[in-house]
């Protein structure tokens, strides 16, 4: 099986989709609506505060890039 390629950036419209496919959960109890409401605003937040200054990309530390997708791979 071919390596999957590695991400090495982030747009920043992805945390616009993120915050979307948040809302979109159902809620599940209180406490993990709180937890989904404050994760919203905080990324709601970042992605004003990058528009503001004008980011479009968000280089990924080389670390945290490697690691994604890791607990997506299938153990046999």
């Amino acid at each position: 099986m071919p390596e999957e390629k590695q991400r090495k950036s982030m747009r920043t419209s992805e945390l616009d989709k993120m915050i979307n496919k948040l809302r979109s959960l159902d809620r599940v109890d209180g406490t993990s609506e709180y937890y989904k409401n404050n994760a919203i605003a905080y990324l709601s937040d970042l992605a004003n505060y990058l528009d503001r200054i004008g980011v479009k990309t968000i280089k990924m530390r080389p670390e945290v890039a490697a690691s994604i997708g890791a607990h997506n791979k299938k153990l046999n």
